[in-house]
C-alpha cells in the first residue's frame, strides 16, 4: 500500500489498481479521484528498512502484528481490546523507519476508524485545537494516546459547530485548506527552516548539518522570501533554537546540528498530487444584492463600516426579516472573498455554557476528563495565529442562552479597544503553561437576535454596551417584488396581493397594544429559498399561510383565536 501511496501521477495509480483488480478478481470500478489520502515519500515508501540498514529481528513480525490487531480492534472483535492494540503500536512505533508513517498506514486500512496524523493533518488538527499529546518515542503520540486522540475527536465530530465529522473529511480538509500562514509569523519562519533543513539533509544523505552550511546555501533564498526581515541570519538562528527546544532537531556541538526526523522522513508533503486548487470568488455589497437583499446598499455600506468599528454587531428583528441569512453574507463582505473556513457559525440555546463556548471539562477515552477548546477560543487562536486575515463567529439566537454567564471573561475582552495583548486575562480553566487570552482585531462576532419571542429575557446591558444593535424590518417593498419576480419567476399579480396583505396583517399587529412592531412577519416567509421552484403560485401561497403564517398568528393571538382565525381566512382567501 505504501509502494502504491506515494509521490506519482493519479493515472499511474489507475493502471497499478487496473492491473491488480485483474490479478485478484476485483469487479469494481477503477477509482476516478485520490484526493486527500496521505502518501509517503518516493524514496521511503516502505515501512521498514533492510537488515545491513539497521532493521530489528522482530521489525516486520510486529508491523503484521499490528496490522492484523488494528484490522481486529476496528471491527470490534472480541478478541482484541485496546490494551492489545497499545501493545503492538507502542512496539512498532520504537522501530527505526517509523514515526507518523505508521498512522497513515492505519487510516489507508480503516478509514473511518483511524485517524492519519501526517504533518497535513498535523498542523490542522493545531489549527483546530486538537493536537495529540507526544510523549512517545521521536516525539510522536504512544499508543494510548492516538487512542485518546481518536476518542476526542469522535465526541467533535458529534458536535454540530465542528467544521469535519470524520476522520476521512477532517484529511480532506487538512489537505485542501486554503489559509496560510502570515509571512511574518514565527509558523512560517519554522516551516521555511524546517523544509531547506530537509532539502540539504537528502542531498547530502546524512542528518547532520552545520550552520555555516545551512547559511550559504539557503540565506540568500530566505531573505527573498522574507524581504522586510533586515536580520534574516538572527531569525534563523531563532528559528532553529525553536526548532532545537520542540525536539525537531539536536544540538551536537557548536555550530553543529542532527535532523532528528532524517531516518523517519517517509511522508510526502510539498510533491503531493493530491492537493486540491481552490477558486476564491470575491465577494462584496454587491454580491449581497444580487442573492436577495433588499436592503439599500447605502444603508449596508453603513453596518459594514459599524462592523468593522465596533467588531462585535447583532443584527435584530422580528421573525422572518433574514438575520442569519444577511450575518453570514456581512461575514463574507467584510472578508472580501467566499472564504467559509473563516467564518464559524454557533447557535445559543438555554442549556448553553462556558464549558461548551469557550473551554471545558469533557470525556474522553479510558473514564478520564480532557480539557477541551470550544469553538469560539478555537476561533480566537485562529485569528491570532493569521493576523493578515477576517474571522467571523456568528451566533444565531444569541438571547436564547445566558450570553454574560457563557462568554465569562471574554465579554470584557469584546470591546473593541481591549483587542490588545495588554488587555489579556486567564482563563478559568488553564492549562499547563498556558499564557493569558486576548481576542485580536481580526475576530469579529455578528449575533442575530428574534424580538418577537416572549420566553426570552431583556438582553444584559454589559451585552449591549459591547454590541452595536441593528434592527431589521419586513420589506415587502418593490426591490423584494421585483427581484422575487426576476429570480423565481412568481408573477407580478401574485406579488402585489402579497405585498397587499402582508402590509395589512404588519399594520394591526403593530398598532395592538398586546403586539407592536417588533412581531411583524418577515419577508422571508413569501421569498422562495435557493433552489425551490414554484411551480403552482397558489398551492404555494396558501401552503406558505396554512403552515407557517397560521402557526404564528395563532401564538401571538393565543388568548383572542377569533382575531388570529380572521387573518387567517382573509389571507387564504385573497389568492
Amino acid at each position: 500500500m505504501g509502494m502504491f501511496n506515494r509521490g506519482q501521477t493519479a493515472a499511474n495509480r489507475q493502471a497499478i489498481a487496473a492491473d491488480i483488480a485483474t490479478a485478484i478478481g476485483v469487479e469494481a470500478e477503477i477509482p476516478t479521484s485520490f484526493e486527500a489520502i496521505p502518501l509517503l515519500n518516493n524514496q521511503k515508501s516502505w515501512f521498514f528498512w533492510g537488515k545491513e540498514d539497521g532493521r530489528g529481528e522482530q521489525d516486520v513480525n510486529n508491523l503484521w502484528a499490528l496490522f492484523k490487531i488494528a484490522l481486529m480492534y476496528a471491527d470490534d472483535n472480541e478478541k482484541v481490546n485496546s490494551d492489545t492494540f497499545v501493545e503492538a503500536y507502542d512496539k512498532v512505533i520504537q522501530q527505526k523507519g517509523i514515526r507518523w508513517n505508521i498512522t497513515m498506514g492505519l487510516f489507508w486500512i480503516r478509514p473511518w476508524f483511524y485517524p492519519t496524523l501526517e504533518t497535513q493533518s498535523m498542523d490542522y488538527l493545531g489549527a483546530l485545537s486538537c493536537k495529540p499529546d507526544c510523549s512517545g518515542p521521536k516525539r510522536t503520540c504512544s499508543g494510548e494516546e492516538y487512542l485518546v486522540l481518536r476518542e476526542n475527536l469522535l465526541i467533535r465530530f458529534s458536535e454540530d459547530t465542528f467544521p469535519v465529522h470524520s476522520f476521512p473529511e477532517l484529511s480532506l480538509n487538512a489537505f485542501s485548506r486554503d489559509v496560510k500562514p502570515d509571512k511574518k509569523s514565527s509558523h512560517s519562519w519554522k516551516l521555511v527552516v524546517i523544509e531547506r533543513i530537509r532539502d540539504l539533509c537528502h542531498r547530502n544523505q546524512r542528518p547532520n548539518f552545520s550552520r555555516q552550511e545551512f547559511q550559504e546555501n539557503y540565506l540568500d533564498e530566505i531573505s527573498t522570501i522574507f524581504p522586510e526581515n533586515s536580520t534574516p541570519d538572527m531569525s534563523i538562528d531563532r528559528t532553529t533554537q525553536q526548532l532545537r527546544d520542540e525536539g525537531e532537531i539536536e544540538f551536537i556541538s557548536s555550530g553543529q546540528y542532527r535532523w532528528v526526523g532524517y531516518e523517519d522522513d517517509t511522508v510526502l508533503e510539498e510533491t503531493a498530487p493530491v492537493v486540491i486548487e481552490k477558486r476564491i470568488e470575491a465577494y462584496d455589497l454587491s454580491n449581497i444584492k444580487k442573492d436577495g437583499c433588499f436592503i439599500e446598499v447605502s444603508e449596508l455600506e453603513g453596518i459594514l463600516s459599524t462592523l468593522r468599528d465596533k467588531k462585535n454587531m447583532i443584527l435584530q428583528g422580528p421573525p422572518g426579516t433574514g438575520k442569519t441569512w444577511l450575518a453570514k453574507r456581512l461575514a463574507m463582505a467584510l472578508i472580501g472573498e467566499k472564504q467559509p473556513e473563516q467564518i464559524k457559525a454557533v447557535q445559543f440555546h438555554p442549556n448553553l455554557a462556558y464549558e461548551d463556548f469557550i473551554r471545558g471539562w469533557r470525556p474522553s477515552g479510558h473514564g478520564q476528563l480532557t480539557l477541551c477548546d470550544g469553538p469560539f477560543l478555537e476561533w480566537v487562536h485562529n485569528a491570532q495565529k493569521y493576523p493578515s486575515k477576517k474571522f467571523i463567529v456568528v451566533i444565531e439566537e444569541i438571547n436564547r442562552g445566558n450570553p454574560a454567564q457563557i462568554f465569562g471573561e471574554m465579554l470584557t475582552l469584546l470591546e473593541a479597544d481591549k483587542r490588545t495583548p495588554e488587555e489579556a486575562l486567564h482563563l478559568s480553566y488553564t492549562k499547563e503553561d498556558d499564557e493569558p487570552v486576548y481576542i485580536p482585531s481580526n475576530l469579529y462576532v455578528i449575533g442575530t437576535m428574534n424580538v418577537a419571542d416572549r420566553s426570552l429575557a431583556l438582553v444584559d446591558l454589559a451585552l449591549r454596551r459591547r454590541f452595536a444593535f441593528v434592527s431589521l424590518k419586513p420589506l415587502y417593498d418593490d426591490n423584494w417584488r421585483n427581484w422575487v419576480h426576476e429570480k423565481k419567476g412568481i408573477s407580478t399579480e401574485t406579488l402585489n396581493v402579497i405585498q397587499h396583505h402582508m402590509r395589512e396583517l404588519n399594520n394591526a399587529i403593530s398598532d395592538d397594544s398586546r403586539l407592536g412592531e417588533q412581531f411583524q412577519i418577515g419577508h422571508s416567509y413569501f421569498t422562495p429559498a435557493k433552489g425551490h421552484e414554484v411551480a403552482n403560485e397558489k398551492k404555494w401561497y396558501q401552503q406558505v399561510v396554512r403552515t407557517e403564517i397560521a402557526p404564528l398568528l395563532d401564538e401571538y393571538w393565543y388568548d383572542d383565536p377569533e382575531t388570529a382565525m380572521k387573518y387567517v381566512d382573509e389571507l387564504m382567501s385573497a389568492l
